[in-house]
C-alpha cells in the first residue's frame, strides 16, 4: 500500500484527510482523518487502521489488500526502514557535511 493508493481509497469513502505527517525515524506516513480514524502506512507497504469510525475504511481497504496484522509480526524491522534509520559512519577524523 502506498500513500497515494490509500488517499484514493479514502476519497471513495467520502472521508477527508485532516492531517498527514511522517513517523518518527522516517519509516512511514500517518493519515489522520476527519472522522477521527488514523491510517498508518509504512514505507515497506504495510498499513494499519486504528481509532474511531473505522468500519467503512476497513471494508474499503480490505477490497484492495488485507491490513497488516501486528499480532503476527515477528518484531523484526523491515530491511528498508532499518537501513534508512542507521546511516553508515564516515571515515574517522573527517567531518561530514
Amino acid at each position: 500500500m502506498t500513500v497515494q493508493q490509500a488517499e484514493a481509497i479514502i476519497l471513495q469513502t467520502g472521508i477527508s484527510v485532516a492531517l498527514q505527517n511522517r513517523f518518527a525515524f522516517d519509516t512511514g506516513t500517518m493519515l489522520r482523518l476527519d472522522n477521527y480514524a488514523i491510517i498508518n502506512i509504512f514505507d515497506d507497504g504495510r498499513y494499519y487502521i486504528q481509532g474511531e469510525n473505522t468500519v467503512a475504511l476497513i471494508a474499503a481497504f480490505g477490497l484492495v489488500e488485507p491490513p497488516w496484522d501486528p499480532e503476527s509480526w515477528s518484531g523484526e524491522a523491515p530491511r528498508q526502514a532499518a537501513s534508512a534509520m542507521l546511516p553508515l559512519p564516515g571515515p574517522p577524523g573527517r567531518l561530514r557535511g
